[in-house]
C-alpha cells in the first residue's frame, strides 16, 4: 500500500508556504532577490485530467464478478481487475491515479506563485523556513538534464524549461523533496515534476513526471516514471506513456514491477489505444521472472473493448495495430533500477 500520497504532501507544503510566503517572520525572509525575472507573471496553469478524459477512456470502475462475455476474466474480475491497473484510479499504476498525482503537483504549483506573486517575490529566491527546509524559485537559464535511467520513458536527454520550484521539508525523522519545472507561452506548457518522500513504515518513493499540452489544440503528452524502494531489497516500479493522437484517438503504454508474481518478480505489460467512444485496442504481456525475455503463454491477452468497456473481440480490428505494436511495450530493461535522483539535484 503507497501510504503517503502525493496530494497529502501537496496539503503539508501548501500550509508551509502559506505560513511562510503570507507573513513577515524574520526567519522566513526570502533571499537572494535578483529580480527582473518573470517567475511571478501570472500564468493560468493547466491541470490535466480533464484533458486526459478527452482522448482516454473513462474512469474504470469494475465489479468483481464473472466476466463479460467471452472476454478473458482477468481483465474484469477479482478485487485487482487487469483494467482496474490499466483505467482505474485507486491501483497506484493507474491511469488516473497518476493524472491526479500529476494535478496535485500543478496545483501546488500554482499556489507557490500565486503566494508569491502576491508578495512581491520575484527573480531567483531562497527561503528558509522556520519549520525547517528551504523553498526556491529559480530561473532555468540552460536545458535540463533527464536523469538517465529515466530517459527511455521519458524520451529524451534534457528538456527545455523556464522556471523552477523547488521545496525541502525536513521533519523529525524525515524529508521530502518536491521539485517542479515549467514553461509556458500563449501556445503550450510543459512540466517536469520530481518527488520523493518516505513511506509510512518503511521504504521511500520516488516518481517523475512529464507532461506537455498544445493550447491550441489541446493534444496531450503525459509520461510518468515510478520506484518505491521497501527497504528490505524489494521494491515497486511502474513506468508509463498516454498521449493524444489526432483530434480524437489515445496511446497508451504502461508497464509495472513487482517483486512477487507468485513468488518470483514479475512485470505486467499494456499496451493500446483507439477511440475512447467507438472502440480501442488492448495488449497484455507477462513476465515472470520481470528479466525474462519470454512472455508467459497464459498471459498473451489481446482485446477490442467499447467506450464501456464492453467486450468487442479477442482480434485486434484492422485499423489499431499501430496502437498495439509489441515493439513499443515497455520491457524490464526501461524498468529504473533503483530510486529516482533529480534533474535539479544540485
Amino acid at each position: 500500500m503507497f501510504i503517503l500520497r502525493t496530494v497529502a504532501v501537496m496539503s503539508l507544503i501548501g500550509l508551509l508556504l502559506f505560513a511562510v510566503l503570507g507573513c513577515s517572520d524574520d526567519d522566513a525572509t526570502p533571499t537572494g532577490t535578483t529580480g527582473d525575472n518573470d517567475n511571478n507573471e501570472t500564468v493560468e496553469f493547466t491541470q490535466f485530467e480533464d484533458l486526459v478524459k478527452l482522448y482516454a477512456p473513462q474512469v474504470y470502475v469494475g465489479p468483481s464478478g464473472a466476466p463479460q462475455g467471452e472476454c478473458d476474466s482477468i481483465w474484469t474480475d477479482g478485487s485487482h481487475p487487469l483494467l482496474g491497473k490499466v483505467f482505474g484510479e485507486d491501483e497506484p499504476m493507474s491511469l488516473y491515479w497518476n493524472v491526479d498525482e500529476l494535478d496535485g503537483a500543478i496545483e501546488t504549483l500554482a499556489d507557490i506563485m500565486e503566494n508569491a506573486d502576491s508578495m512581491g517575490i520575484s527573480g531567483d529566491t531562497s527561503v528558509t523556513m522556520p519549520e525547517g527546509g528551504t523553498f526556491t524559485l529559480q530561473t532555468l537559464t540552460s536545458a535540463t538534464s533527464i536523469p538517465t535511467q529515466c530517459q527511455a520513458i521519458i524520451g529524451c536527454q534534457s528538456v527545455n524549461l523556464e522556471q523552477l520550484v523547488k521545496f525541502h521539508f525536513v521533519g523529525t525523522d524525515f524529508s521530502v523533496d518536491y521539485h517542479i519545472g515549467y514553461s509556458s507561452t500563449d501556445s503550450n506548457q510543459t512540466y517536469l515534476t520530481y518527488f520523493t518522500a518516505p513511506n509510512e513504515g518503511t521504504g521511500t518513493e520516488s516518481f517523475l513526471y512529464y507532461a506537455y499540452i498544445d493550447l491550441y489544440d489541446s493534444s496531450i503528452v503525459i509520461k510518468g516514471v515510478f520506484f518505491k524502494d521497501y527497504g528490505d531489497q524489494t521494491s515497486a516500479r511502474w513506468v508509463y506513456h498516454i498521449e493524444s493522437v489526432d483530434t480524437s484517438d489515445f496511446s497508451y503504454r504502461m508497464s509495472w514491477y513487482a517483486d512477487n508474481f507468485g513468488g518470483q518478480s514479475g512485470l505486467g505489460c499494456i499496451i493500446g489505444g483507439g477511440n475512447k467512444d467507438e472502440q480501442f485496442a488492448m495488449k497484455f504481456r507477462q513476465y515472470t521472472p520481470a528479466d525474462n525475455n519470454v512472455v508467459d503463454s497464459s498471459y498473451i491477452l489481446n482485446q477490442m473493448f467499447d467506450g464501456d468497456y464492453n467486450y468487442l473481440s479477442d482480434d485486434i480490428a484492422t485499423g489499431y495495430e499501430e496502437f498495439v505494436e509489441e515493439s513499443n511495450i515497455f520491457t524490464y530493461d526501461d524498468m529504473p533500477s533503483a530510486l529516482l535522483s533529480s534533474p535539479w539535484a544540485n
